[in-house]
C-alpha cells in the first residue's frame, strides 16, 4: 500500500516537472491545435523585449482585421510624432463688430473629452448681463465628412461611432436613464446633459407586464434627434445616443448655458476667427488622457482625433479624414520593415478596410518601447490584466494575473489581442494575437487567456 502510494506521488512529480519543463512555444502549440481552429484562423508574435528575440510567430504576415488594436498603431504614431506634450485645444475668442457690439468664437479641433464642466468654465469668462452679438463657431479644423471609410452603416445610433466635429460636447451624445416609476405609469426620464437640442418621446410603462424589451433608441433613419422610449421598465437602464450634427448639438448647449448664466445671445454662426480677434480663454487636453481613454475604454472618438490631429501635420485646413492614416502608414514605412500591401483606413478599427499583421503590430510595439516617454505613456493607459479597462474580467485566477497590459479589439468574427505582459524570468515581452473568423468572441478570449498564462508561466 505504501509502495503504491509513493509510486502515485513520484508520476504526479514527474508530470508536474514534464509540464514544467515545456517551453511556451510547446504551451502555445498546444493552444492552436484546438477545436476552435476547424473554421477560424489565428495570428501569432510573441518578442522579448529584454533579449531582443523574437520568442514565437504563428502565420504573423497573414493580413488581418486588427478591430480596435488598431488604436495601438494610432497612439503610438501621434506620440511619437506630436510629442507627449502635445495638447488639443479649445479657444475663446473675442471680437468687435463694426456696429460697436461683441462677437464671440469658440474654436475647435475635436477635443472627443470636452465635458459639460469644460463648457461651463467658458462660460464663466462672461459676466452676468453681458450681451454678445454674434456667438460664432469655428469649424474649419476638419472637413464636413463626419464618418470613416467602411464604418457600418448600421452602427450609426450608437455612441461608439461618433459624429465627428470639431466641436465636441460628451464626445456628440447625450445619456439617457429611464427608472420605474408607479405601476402602470411612465417611467422617469434623466438626461444628461440636459437640452432642447434632442427630443423626448418616453412611450414605456412602469412594469407594464406585457413582455415588452425596454428600448431606448434615436430615430436615426429619419436622421432625427428624437429619441424614442419603448417597452416595459421594470428596472432603470441607461444608454449614450449621438447626436448630430456634434457642432449644432455643441452651440445649441452652449447658448443655453450662457442664457442660464444671464448672458444673452443675439445670433449664432459659423465662420472662422478672424485675425483681429483676441484670444479669452482655451481649454487644453493633454494628449496622454486622449490616448489613456483611447486604450483603457476603447473610445473610438479620442483614437479619430489623435489621427486628424496627425493628418494636420500636413499643414493644410481642412483636415481630411484620409490625412491621418496616410501619416501612420508613411511612419511605419519609414520606421519598420513593412509589408507594402497593408492598409489603415482609420484610428480607432471601425473600418472594414483596415489590415494589418500580427508582425507589423509587433514591431509598433517594439518600436514603442524603445522611446521612454512613449512606453510610459502606452504602459500607463493600457489595460491590465484582471484590474482594469477593457481586461478587467480576464486572466483572473492565474499565471497572467496583473502582468498582461493589453489592447482588445472586437467586431464581429473578430477578436483581438495585443500589448505587453510579463515573464515569469521577469522579462517584458510584446505580443500580438489576431483570431478570424470565431463567431463566439467569448470562447476566443478564453482561448487568448491561455496564451497569455502560457507567456506568464
Amino acid at each position: 500500500m505504501l509502495h503504491r502510494f509513493f509510486i502515485t506521488i513520484s508520476s504526479v512529480f514527474i508530470l508536474c516537472a514534464a509540464a514544467a519543463a515545456q517551453t511556451m512555444a510547446q504551451r502555445i502549440d498546444a493552444l492552436l491545435d484546438d477545436n476552435l481552429f476547424v473554421d477560424s484562423d489565428a495570428s501569432v508574435a510573441i518578442y522579448d523585449l529584454d533579449d531582443d528575440t523574437l520568442l514565437y510567430e504563428y502565420r504573423a504576415q497573414k493580413l488581418c482585421r486588427p478591430a480596435s488594436v488598431t488604436k495601438v498603431i494610432t497612439a503610438t504614431v501621434a506620440l511619437s510624432r506630436l510629442g507627449c506634450d502635445y495638447t488639443v485645444d479649445t479657444h475663446l475668442w473675442s471680437d468687435e463688430n463694426a456696429s460697436g457690439g461683441k462677437n464671440i468664437y469658440v474654436q475647435g479641433s475635436i477635443d472627443p473629452l470636452f465635458s459639460e464642466d469644460d463648457l461651463m468654465s467658458l462660460v464663466a469668462q462672461f459676466a452676468s448681463g453681458t450681451h454678445i452679438d454674434t456667438l460664432f463657431a469655428d469649424c474649419s479644423f476638419m472637413d464636413s465628412i463626419y464618418w470613416g471609410p467602411g464604418w457600418s452603416w448600421d452602427d450609426t445610433p450608437w455612441e461608439f461611432q461618433p459624429y465627428i466635429s470639431p466641436l465636441m460636447l460628451c464626445g456628440g451624445t447625450v445619456q439617457v436613464t429611464v427608472k420605474p416609476s408607479v405601476r402602470g405609469e411612465a417611467p422617469t426620464v434623466e438626461c444628461y446633459p440636459q437640452s432642447n437640442y434632442y427630443t423626448i418621446v418616453n412611450e414605456a410603462v412602469t412594469q407594464g407586464g406585457r413582455g415588452e424589451k425596454l428600448t431606448i433608441l434615436r430615430d436615426w433613419l429619419d436622421g432625427t434627434n428624437v429619441i424614442r422610449i419603448k417597452g416595459d421598465c421594470n428596472k432603470a437602464k441607461s444608454e449614450k445616443m449621438n447626436l448630430l450634427p456634434s457642432q449644432d448639438y455643441f452651440m445649441k448647449v452652449f447658448s443655453e448655458r450662457l442664457d442660464s448664466a444671464g448672458i444673452s445671445v443675439g445670433t449664432v454662426a459659423y465662420t472662422p476667427v478672424p485675425q483681429s480677434a483676441q484670444l479669452l480663454y482655451s481649454v487644453q487636453r493633454p494628449i496622454a488622457d486622449i490616448v489613456g481613454e483611447a486604450l483603457m475604454e476603447s473610445n473610438n472618438l479620442c483614437a479619430e482625433a489623435l489621427s486628424y490631429h496627425l493628418g494636420a501635420l500636413y499643414g493644410e485646413r481642412p483636415v481630411r479624414q484620409e490625412m491621418g492614416p496616410k501619416i501612420m502608414k508613411g511612419f511605419l514605412d519609414f520606421k519598420i520593415d513593412a509589408p507594402e500591401r497593408y492598409h489603415i483606413a482609420d484610428g480607432s478599427g471601425l473600418s472594414l478596410y483596415t489590415y494589418l499583421s500580427a508582425d507589423i503590430i509587433l514591431q509598433t510595439l517594439r518600436l514603442a518601447y524603445n522611446d521612454k516617454k512613449v512606453y510610459e505613456t502606452i504602459l500607463a493607459s493600457l489595460p491590465l490584466s484582471g484590474i482594469s479597462g477593457t481586461m478587467k474580467n480576464r486572466t483572473k485566477n492565474s499565471a497572467a494575473y496583473k502582468k498582461v497590459y493589453a489592447k482588445t479589439g472586437t467586431v464581429k468574427g473578430v477578436c483581438t489581442l495585443a500589448g505587453y505582459a510579463r515573464a515569469a524570468n521577469g522579462h517584458t515581452l510584446a505580443f500580438v494575437i489576431l483570431n478570424q473568423g470565431s463567431m463566439s468572441a467569448s470562447t476566443v478570449r478564453r482561448w487568448q487567456d491561455k496564451v497569455c498564462e502560457a507567456m506568464c508561466h
